[in-house]
């Protein structure tokens, strides 16, 4: 993957990139998130000196770490602590000890308030106890509970976190001002949450704010960069309020970064994985992505945590649009502009019109001079298997129609229709060269972090795990996941051409991999594919017309009668001399005429 970017990163930190327009910093730029670690306690104790005060821990349990200062502001230190069982990976819970509580001589404090995890996270054996605690406000600390697994296929919370604050409270004991959990998918980059309770609006209340970061990955998707993202409340009369101006900022700043490479030929490279990132990070905390990995729970009215409509992820994708541009490649340029233009990314037409604009310099626009309707009913796919549409040009330019009664064979100038008599109906299945397999679906695993394609095999199912991140949107929902648009393009020797959910990508079933594929590869055309005859020409429906590629060299295919239709365009195919395509739209077929290049 050529756009790897390693662990560079990026966030609301950072720098924009030279001679960018930025917008303004968030408002957490700088050390806000940085706090005060805890100090871990000796293995094992139950009886802890620590700074000054002697904590005794709740029967049964040990001491994992303290934060020690004045939290309720009567002059006295306190201590939030956590404890959890001895054995096993339980990961136990938060206390509070009240500096002015009594002990008797030689005894340590006794924990004055409780916290535990408000939902059930993991703890099975095998797992490893996740104790993260730090101070980020002078009344209020953040602690993080959970466990680490081994890969696992489940839906269940990972981790709890919480802010914890004895900030105007009458008991001067603490209270949950927050509280999420996190789900960690097998394969999902890495998530790390940072607190914050400062005053952020200066009115001199402590506020709450979540720095959500995100980095790496495995496999099928490539590791991505270091990008992070600010969730932010206000303290208000009525409890807390979110700052959606906080998290639009740190998502500006990230699609900045990427405008700033993607007219640069050393970095363009380097955008789509930033780009697959923003929105692998969109997805984790926006309830709004289709599946949040950090999930509000309720406390203080925080609930789901949406985002909303966005103009930062339209840049984002237009961004990579634009890298693709300056890479020379109008094809990966069209299927990144319908991607970048889709809910919950804002879609303003102007910018829109400036991505055509962009792909029209690769890929020159030529208007048809005849678009024909053809009589014989195609019989194409039904449901959502993937399969080879039912038009196909011959070499000498005639286009076959497959119907449930044959082939047709039509002139695509004239309009005339024949029986092509002697001409074998060409199956529908998408199948190996050897017919040892069949692809039978592509579907969202409703896990937020890559599709995956299942082929069948007499009596063997295979799934091969994508290297292509599921679209943002609504919640994905059903027994077997969502399905995802699939093209077929190729089966040859080297495997599975496709292109999925607006990304080419190579499958290889046998040996359950799979890798995005810039080029096509040399692989004999098959009847029924976006392919010409002689497999040098490939066409693809796309929002700017129909983007046809030979080689390095592309055109754009237009005309008035189709404009608006593109995305109900299936079954396209293309003649050897580029004059002529056809298609089907809402079960009806039809053929154009081009000028030749």
């Amino acid at each position: 993957m050529p756009y790897t970017i390693g662990s560079e990163r990026l966030d609301a930190g950072s720098e924009a990139a030279p001679g960018v327009s930025s917008p303004p910093p968030a408002l957490d730029a700088g050390s806000a998130f940085a706090g005060e670690a805890a100090t871990v306690a000796p293995p094992g104790v139950s009886h802890w000196a620590v700074e000054g005060m002697v904590l005794e821990a709740p029967q049964g349990l040990v001491f994992v770490s303290a934060v020690v200062r004045d939290y309720d502001g009567d002059g006295r230190a306190d201590a939030f602590a956590v404890v959890r069982p001895a054995e096993g990976s339980d990961p136990g819970e938060l206390a509070f000890y009240r500096g002015a509580g009594a002990a008797k001589e030689g005894e340590g404090l006794v924990a004055q308030s409780i916290f535990p995890p408000a939902v059930e996270v993991r703890g099975d054996t095998g797992c490893t106890a996740v104790d993260r605690l730090s101070a980020v406000g002078r009344r209020s600390v953040m602690v993080e509970l959970g466990s680490q697994c081994p890969p696992r296929a489940t839906h269940a919370p990972d981790r709890w976190l919480a802010v914890v604050s004895s900030a105007a409270t009458l008991t001067g004991l603490p209270t949950l001002r927050l509280a999420a959990t996190v789900v960690d998918p097998v394969g999902a980059p890495s998530l790390l949450v940072d607190g914050d309770a400062s005053d952020r609006d200066g009115d001199g209340l402590e506020d709450v704010a979540l720095r959500v970061t995100l980095e790496g990955g495995s496999a099928p998707l490539e590791p991505g960069p270091r990008v992070a993202a600010t969730l932010a409340w206000l303290d208000r009369p009525a409890g807390l309020s979110r700052d959606l101006g906080a998290t639009e900022s740190s998502f500006a700043l990230l699609s900045a970064q990427a405008a700033g490479r993607a007219r640069n030929v050393r970095d363009a490279a380097l955008v789509p994985g930033l780009v697959a990132q923003t929105r692998a990070l969109w997805r984790a905390v926006c309830a709004d992505g289709g599946a949040p990995r950090l999930v509000g729970v309720g406390v203080a009215g925080t609930g789901a945590i949406r985002c909303g409509s966005t103009r930062a992820l339209e840049d984002a994708g237009l961004a990579e649009v634009r890298a693709y541009v300056t890479l020379g490649d109008a094809l990966r340029a069209a299927l990144a502009l319908d991607r970048a233009e889709r809910s919950p990314a804002s879609r303003t037409p102007a910018r829109a019109a400036e991505g055509r604009a962009w792909i029209e310099q690769l890929a020159p626009p030529v208007l048809a001079h005849a678009v024909r309707a053809i009589a014989a009913v195609p019989q194409s796919g039904k449901g959502h298997e993937p399969a080879w549409g039912a038009l196909a040009f011959e070499a000498g330019g005639a286009l076959l129609v497959r119907t449930r009664a044959g082939v047709v064979r039509v002139d695509p100038d004239a309009g005339d229709e024949t029986s092509a008599d002697g001409v074998t109906v060409w199956p529908a299945a998408v199948s190996a060269p050897d017919g040892t397999l069949r692809w039978i679906e592509t579907y969202d695993a409703c896990d937020g972090v890559a599709l995956h394609a299942t082929f069948a095999g007499g009596d063997d199912m295979r799934d091969v795990a994508l290297p292509i991140a599921p679209s943002l949107g609504e919640p994905c929902t059903g027994s077997r996941g969502a399905p995802a648009r699939a093209l077929a393009v190729a089966w040859g020797a080297g495997g599975l051409e496709a292109i999925i959910e607006g990304q080419s990508v190579l499958m290889a079933p046998e040996t359950g991999q799979a890798s995005l594929l810039a080029a096509p590869l040399d692989s004999p055309a098959l009847r029924g594919a976006p392919r010409s005859p002689d497999g040098k020409v490939l066409v693809v429906s796309t929002s700017v017309g129909f983007l046809m590629r030979r080689g390095s060299r592309a055109r754009l295919l237009r005309a008035p009668e189709l404009e608006g239709s593109w995305a109900e365009q299936r079954d396209c195919a293309v003649s050897n001399d580029e004059a002529h395509v056809a298609c089907v739209r809402a079960g009806k077929a039809w053929v154009g005429v081009w000028e030749a290049p």
